[in-house]
């Protein structure tokens, strides 16, 4: 323990403070760097989390922390500098980034409880005061929340008045943590099984339905059992006392371990021998802790080196931490990790129990479990001695955390952890990220190359695989020939072969912004913004004539009634979504076993795990499905894919969307045959021109790489510049407005008056999603860079959100 006379301490103080607090260490007070503390706070006292401890402090008058809340560090020294960098460079509130590494429920939030007292005086003449007293009185002690919930309009000045003049009392405190270790209660013998058996044949001899036999025939059977079987047995308090007594039974509490994992068997599975390439790409990640790009081609074996490389670290008394980008995906990676490591692998994702949760924290702290295996939060798991990150899928925007703060990158965040850590990162992806493969050219991460698929062979040996065949379909050509299905007449034929030969098939649908861009049934045409060169969305929300208008920029124009390039009439918002799909799909291929998988009916604990299920055992025919399906799913009868609306995700105005559609398109294309028998894939779409949709067809990552990186090097996009999106939420849509546009001047005048050129502060305008639960939000968009610095000083109020590096604009 460090006994440093102060210490800088991240606050529970529930508002978005993005600095520690400096207390003083009372003397004989041992604390150590990543200590839970409670410190005072104003009239409160609250939990905190030591960041550092220091010899000196620049505060005067420091006030002593309290007492200190946890014997052994919540966290490590390595998390407490992370959250550190995480407040600094997302402009996150500190409390909120040190949550993200605590035990699940862990942190106490402050609560006001208000009372009544026993002996009333004369009740207050204000009616608005009988209805908090009428409450309390009928409900005891109650949180303020509670009580303005169901009273309403009172303010701190109106209690005050009322405990001043012995109407009730008012009290903080702090509320008890959410999740904790789960303790049962349950029965050991205190003798053999064979003497507890002989006892119970002589208690049946007087009494054949003897209720103190059947509890010592349950624990000769098991050893123990818990007090609750006893008592379904028909024990009762005075039954477990006689037995207890007479030296029989030993009453005592345990802990119940709560494993997600628990009752699930993987038998060992030994490890395959790499192909060449493959044991090449594990020495060159192998040879020096770094940050590394493994660039394969879908079905290149990445997992295999992921898991080489764990067994590794693992080997050399390292902890290993493997992201992937959804939960769906996690049941396939729990079994495969499973085959090769069951006995110190953990799970970490939101689908799990809090309770589950919390455990599975405890057992990777105490170092009773060193792989984790989980989506993104699995990053902040506790792991001693960490020694090597993966990322699968790096190029995922579900890495980025939305909502709520702090909106943190995994990749980022990752790369400063393994910094912090000494430990490697592995990037993998088949389309990685443009500013990750940007960093690569650059030689700012190392490069890692699988260049050919990967087929199971005979006697564990590898061959090579083949590639999907890819077909392009024009739908203004299925149009013109009196096709006005949403299914062409090539996927429908890859459809019913691949049900005659007794194969699955996907139907991908990117239902993201569904309806919501215009696109020209004959020639193609999907209106641009001049300024910002993405698309324009249709304004749903225009109060007269229909809107074309830019989401970024906030540009707007009439909507034509005709294309503005062929004057053709077929002009129309585009867009379909699963549910149609599969009813289309039913009544195409009747007989046909179809499924959909999406957000919409994957929101129920399991449900992951039973549709893989399914899947695998082949109970499906064709699934329809959303961006999920392009994530890694390993699937041997999955032959045919078809994509059923490329271009909805081509056209949606965010300068991502061309690298999204292209990733999205490569990686569904390579849900196809992954095995030695190439796939089928069809990509329906109004655009077959498009270079995203040329270039998957092509499988040719580069060539996209390089069309991509050229316009974002003219348009100012990253990785030439960086963003910053700020978004103001309010129920008044005018007020919205004037806070947005004080926030822009006053950022713009700060910015000139230090004599910067940049950055540029684009806006306020109505975001994509323009209202959301009655809220109208504004947006401004900061570009240049290194925007941070200009935001760094600056408090926004209620209603603004930061998000740095914003994985979407939409």
């Amino acid at each position: 323990m460090n006994t440093a006379p102060f210490a800088e301490v991240a606050v529970n103080a529930g508002h978005p403070a993005r600095a520690a607090f400096t207390y003083s260490v009372p003397e004989g007070m041992a604390v150590a760097v990543g200590q839970a503390v409670f410190v005072p706070f104003g009239q409160r006292i609250l939990q905190g989390v030591v960041l550092s401890l220091t010899g000196e402090s620049t505060v005067p008058g420091t006030r002593p922390i309290s007492a200190v809340a946890s014997d052994a560090p919540v966290l490590s020294e390595t998390h407490a500098a992370l959250v550190r960098w995480m407040s600094d460079y997302y402009l996150a509130p500190l409390w909120d980034c040190v949550a993200t590494c605590l035990p699940p429920g862990y942190g106490q939030k402050p609560v006001t409880m208000v009372s009544p007292v026993e002996v009333p005086p004369l009740l207050p003449v204000d009616p608005r005061d009988h209805k908090i007293l009428a409450y309390i009185a009928a409900h005891g002690r109650v949180p303020l929340d509670e009580l303005q919930e169901a009273v309403g309009g009172i303010t701190r000045a109106r209690l005050q008045r009322l405990q001043d003049a012995g109407h009730l009392s008012v009290a903080e405190g702090l509320l008890r943590p959410s999740a904790r270790a789960k303790l049962q209660r349950r029965l050991g013998l205190s003798r053999s099984g064979e003497d507890a058996l002989a006892r119970a044949a002589e208690l049946e001899v007087g009494a054949p339905r003897s209720v103190a036999a059947r509890v010592l025939r349950l624990l000769a059977a098991d050893g123990d059992a818990p007090l609750a079987a006893a008592r379904e047995a028909g024990a009762t308090p005075h039954h477990i006392q006689a037995l207890v007594e007479e030296g029989w039974v030993k009453e005592y509490t345990a802990r119940v371990e709560r494993h997600p994992l628990a009752g699930r068997i993987f038998p060992p599975k030994p490890a395959p021998r790499l192909t060449a390439e493959q044991e090449l790409a594990v020495q060159a990640i192998a040879a020096k802790p770094g940050v590394y790009l493994l660039h394969g081609v879908t079905g290149s074996g990445k997992t295999e080196v992921y898991m080489e490389l764990v067994e590794r670290a693992l080997a050399a008394g390292k902890g290993a931490i493997v992201l992937v980008p959804e939960i769906s995906l996690t049941p396939q990676a729990v079994r495969r990790y499973g085959e090769r490591f069951g006995n110190t692998l953990a799970v970490v994702h939101s689908a799990l129990g809090i309770g589950e949760r919390f455990d599975q924290w405890e057992a990777i702290r105490n170092g009773d479990l060193h792989l984790v295996v989980g989506s993104r939060s699995a990053l902040f798991a506790p792991v001693p001695e960490l020694g090597l990150v993966v990322i699968d899928e790096e190029h995922e925007w579900t890495y980025k955390q939305v909502d709520p703060a702090p909106r943190y990158h995994a990749r980022e965040t990752a790369r400063e952890l393994c910094r912090l850590a000494g430990a490697t990162l592995v990037l993998g992806s088949a389309t990685p990220d443009v500013v990750t493969y940007h960093d690569s050219e650059r030689g700012v991460i190392g490069r890692v190359e699988l260049e050919s698929r990967v087929a199971p062979g005979v006697d564990g040996d590898a061959g090579v695989g083949q590639m999907p065949t890819i077909t392009v379909v024009d739908m203004r050509e299925e149009l013109k020939s009196g096709n006005r299905s949403v299914f062409s007449f090539a996927l429908r034929r890859a459809i019913r072969g691949a049900l005659a030969a007794g194969e699955q098939s996907i139907l991908f649908v990117n239902r993201r912004g569904a309806a919501r861009f215009l696109l020209c049934r004959d020639c193609g045409y999907v209106p641009q913004c001049p300024s910002c060169e993405i698309v324009m969305g249709l304004d749903e929300h225009a109060r007269a004539t229909p809107q074309l208008r830019c989401h970024h920029c906030g540009r707007s124009r009439r909507l034509e009634e005709h294309c503005p390039r062929c004057h053709g009439p077929r002009y129309r918002p585009f867009g379909v979504g699963t549910q149609r799909i599969e009813t289309f799909a039913r009544q195409e291929f009747p007989g046909a076993r179809v499924a959909r998988w999406d957000s919409d009916v994957a929101g129920r604990k399991g449900s992951h795990e039973r549709m893989v299920e399914a899947l695998e055992s082949r109970e499906i025919d064709i699934l329809v499905g959303t961006q999920m399906l392009a994530k890694g799913l390993d699937l041997p009868q999955m032959m045919v894919v078809g994509v059923v609306d490329a271009d909805v995700g081509l056209s949606l105005p965010d300068y991502h969307a061309h690298e999204r559609s292209f990733q999205l398109l490569s990686q569904v294309a390579g849900r196809a045959g992954r095995r030695d028998r190439p796939g089928t894939v069809i990509i329906q779409t109004y655009e077959p021109e498009a270079a995203p949709i040329q270039c998957a067809a092509a499988g040719d990552f580069r060539a996209f790489y390089e069309h991509e990186i050229a316009h974002r090097r003219r348009a100012g996009y990253p990785p030439f510049t960086r963003l910053v999106r700020l978004i103001y939420q309010h129920r008044n849509h005018e007020h919205g407005l004037e806070e947005a546009s004080r926030v822009a001047t006053d950022l713009r005048t700060r910015r000139d008056a230090a004599g910067r050129a940049e950055p540029d502060i684009l806006g306020p305008s109505l975001a994509f999603i323009p209202r959301i639960r009655g809220r109208t939000r504004w947006q401004l968009l900061l570009r240049g860079r290194n925007p941070v610095t200009l935001l760094a000083p600056t408090t926004l109020g209620e209603g603004w959100s930061i998000d740095v590096d914003p994985a979407s604009l939409l």
